[in-house]
């Protein structure tokens, strides 16, 4: 069962979401800021870095955006001081810029229409269907790119081409704006986050917990009505549980996750798991695998990922543990890729930086609790 939990008054409207009481996602609801992810923005060429093969964007509410060359559209690469559409991909980190691309992309529940391109795709997620990417064929804009995505099997056909012809429409609009605007500015501002959420969700909650019902009729979801939604379904307690920097499984084992600049390092261990019978290795393996998935989600970490599995005895049970993982991982919305174990014994994934990581945010001082370990000093949030 999933469930959406908004907690909407107050000073920071917040959502997370559920499944089977686990938490699984968690957001501040506040509108984004103009650069971030899925905004179109009027952006200004900047300094070319040949070394780095990019180029520097002068954007919105001064921030910059770090444009590679193989991002670019059309034969005659920007100049200095041009205008030019971008799309931010990737939000500005601390002193990093954003990443930006001039290959746009309209993402709706059912389909991705890319403006500047002219193929017709199936998203990977989908698998195999002959029958989706003959659909995808046939609904695709003449001169433009399009993806379907896994939520348009089983959809109806009028309703995928009513979303591409809104994307079409965008588009046009877009490119009228354009003319009329200096850079930089918003073309088109970044989706809400529980909009952004919610579409990209392979299946849509089953009910919503939330102290505004009025503000939430709007999700066509059956509605279940709390003065605190966070505190009925503990939200909080498993927050502060999931930022850890040591989080115990239900068996009693333990995993260690520590962030660097590189990549993220997990551990796993079997700790106090004193149950008896059975494969304890390969089962606390299995249970990590599922709960590293879910937590992956849970602090929105991105890039490349290093899990140190127990030792196992056999090829067999690797290929059980990556299955696991696999599995998993497959109802993230965010694009996830296992590569299997390296050499030295380790489990290579990324995941990709679609959103800041949520440690480093401040949560509320009443989630906190002195013995906790957060992955970043109070004197280093964002």
């Amino acid at each position: 069962m999933i469930e959406l939990a908004l907690r909407l008054r107050g000073d920071k409207p917040r959502g997370a979401l559920l499944e089977d009481r686990r938490l699984t996602e968690y957001w501040d609801l506040e509108t984004p800021p103009a650069v971030s992810p899925e905004a179109v923005l009027l952006g200004r060429a900047g300094r070319v870095m040949k070394s780095l093969g990019a180029m520097f964007v002068t954007l919105p509410e001064g921030k910059e955006g770090f444009l590679p060359f193989d991002e670019m559209t059309g034969k005659v690469p920007p100049k200095p001081g041009d205008s030019l559409i971008v799309q931010v991909k990737r939000p500005p980190v601390g002193n990093k810029a954003a990443y930006v691309s001039m290959d746009v992309s309209l993402a709706g529940r059912f389909s991705i229409l890319l403006p500047l391109g002219g193929a017709a795709h199936v998203s990977r997620r989908a698998g195999d269907s002959p029958a989706l990417a003959v659909l995808a064929q046939s609904l695709r804009p003449e001169g433009m790119g399009l993806v379907l995505r896994s939520s348009a099997q089983g959809a109806v056909r009028e309703e995928i081409l009513a979303e591409i012809g809104r994307h079409v429409w965008q588009w046009q609009d877009l490119l009228m704006r354009s003319g009329s605007l200096t850079a930089p500015a918003v073309l088109q501002s970044a989706p809400d986050t529980l909009s952004r959420r919610l579409r990209d969700l392979r299946r849509l909650p089953d009910s919503v917990v939330t102290d505004d019902g009025k503000a939430a009729e709007a999700l066509g979801l059956p509605c279940i009505l709390s003065e605190d939604p966070f505190a009925l379904l503990g939200v909080e307690q498993q927050l502060v549980s999931a930022l850890r920097r040591r989080v115990y499984l239900p068996s009693g084992g333990t995993l260690v996750l520590d962030p660097c600049e590189a990549a993220l390092l997990i551990d796993v261990n079997t700790a106090g798991d004193t149950r008896k019978g059975g494969d304890l290795i390969l089962r606390t393996n299995l249970e990590a695998a599922g709960e590293i998935a879910r937590l992956l989600r849970v602090r929105r970490a991105g890039g490349v990922i290093l899990i140190d599995f127990i030792d196992m005895k056999s090829k067999e049970q690797q290929e059980a543990v990556l299955a696991r993982l696999k599995e998993a991982l497959s109802e993230d919305p965010v694009q996830t890729e296992v590569l299997g174990f390296t050499r030295l014994g380790l489990v290579e994934m990324t995941r990709r930086k679609a959103d800041v990581p949520l440690p480093a945010q401040r949560l509320d001082a009443s989630a906190k609790h002195p013995d906790d370990e957060f992955l970043i000093p109070e004197e280093n949030d964002a």
